[in-house]
């Protein structure tokens, strides 16, 4: 799929070759001015908005464009950070109560909501029977420890 994507268009790229205007770009295409914006950012959008986006843009160049030629990363592409943490059931019945969070597991996952997350665990979770309690907590903005920054989101492209 990555190797589909590098001969897509973005956006932004097509606006340097077809100059076009955003707010009447989002008016013929019937979306608002922030999801042209969001678009050419490549910041993820509805995939009906970015055909709208596209639409609009045919009609104005004359040109036939689709999802298939222009990169516009849309909700069913992003995939944001998730951190999965297995917990014992019991805590208080460990030898040292107050430091039950040290038995924690941890599991890094990209997906696109928690029912993906949870999927995406699975096999990991799978291995960690002993953990009986999963927390799933989104991370849309990535975190930093110390020197080391673990990113917000990927894309599927």
């Amino acid at each position: 799929m990555m190797e589909h994507t590098k001969n897509k268009t973005t956006l932004e790229q097509l606006r340097m070759l077809q100059p076009f205007d955003i707010p009447t770009l989002a008016q013929h295409a019937g979306v608002g001015t922030a999801i042209v914006y969001h678009a050419l950012l490549r910041k993820p959008i509805h995939k009906e908005h970015a055909e709208q986006i596209l639409d609009a843009l045919s009609y104005d160049t004359g040109q036939r464009l689709s999802l298939d030629q222009v990169d516009i990363i849309t909700w069913d592409d992003y995939q944001f950070l998730w951190i999965i943490r297995a917990s014992p059931a019991e805590p208080h019945q460990t030898p040292e109560p107050e430091q039950a969070h040290l038995l924690d597991e941890y599991c890094f996952v990209y997906a696109r909501d928690q029912r993906h997350a949870s999927q995406l665990a699975r096999h990991w979770l799978d291995q960690r029977l002993h953990l009986t309690q999963h927390f799933f907590t989104p991370c849309p903005e990535g975190f930093t420890v110390g020197d080391i920054t673990v990113p917000d989101h990927l894309t599927a492209h």
